[in-house]
């Protein structure tokens, strides 16, 4: 007994710490933030990928090489676009939790699940890009980012149900607001992807306005700015 009490502490266990109702483990978000803005930082940074450096050949390089460029003018559409939708990802992640206390591992797993659609919004990206005029192109990016909103609420949900993981003294209606600011998202383009099988052309250009709605001021950002 005596051996093995030696070895836990050799281990840094120490067996009355759980016993001890004054021991308290210090958990922040810190870890978690920094892996997530990782994350947001390789999958906004991919999304260039998605144009692809014409290859021109010919006497008349100079014309064929601004031919080609200008053709590419979907694609940077589409990298503009979604840049712009993970930045507004980005910002709502990064309001959140401002406003959340302490992870817990459930909030840990569903971060990791809003994160993974995140990660796959660059390929339909350039899937749009390069066959904006198919209707599976639309369809699919509309669907990616119902994802990531829908897993974007999920979390908040979570974090903000009876203020389990928030600090104390946030407003019920901050909740609320954020909320059904991430709820409209998904509706917007829940909307955008039906009506992509009656008009494509409408709906493609539902998914250049809706993000210019997340541009504007919110009524919580004054909220998030003071929190902490």
């Amino acid at each position: 007994m005596r051996e093995l009490a030696i070895a836990s502490l050799q281990l840094g266990y120490n067996p009355t710490m759980n016993a001890n109702p004054a021991f308290r483990p210090i958990i922040t978000t810190g870890r978690l933030e920094a892996f997530s803005d990782g994350v947001f930082a390789i999958a906004i940074t991919l999304l260039i990928f998605g144009i692809k450096i014409p290859i021109v050949t010919g006497a008349d390089i100079a014309g064929e090489l601004e031919r080609q460029l200008l053709a590419l003018w979907p694609g940077y559409l589409s990298f503009v676009v979604s840049f712009t939708n993970i930045s507004i990802f980005w910002i709502g992640h990064h309001h959140m939790f401002r406003l959340v206390s302490r992870p817990s591992r459930a909030l840990l797993w569903l971060n990791n699940l809003f994160l993974m659609c995140v990660s796959f919004i660059p390929f339909p990206a350039s899937l749009i890009g390069l066959y904006g005029g198919q209707r599976i192109a639309v369809v699919l990016y509309c669907a990616t980012i119902m994802a990531a909103g829908l897993a974007l609420y999920t979390l908040w949900a979570y974090a903000s149900s009876g203020g389990r993981l928030l600090y104390a003294g946030v407003p019920p209606r901050v909740v609320r607001v954020a909320a059904w600011r991430i709820l409209g998202g998904v509706l917007c383009y829940g909307a955008a992807l039906g009506l992509a099988f009656i008009n494509l052309t409408a709906s493609r250009m539902l998914l250049v306005l809706i993000p210019l709605f997340y541009l504007l001021p919110s009524s919580i950002d004054p909220h998030v700015e003071v929190a902490r």
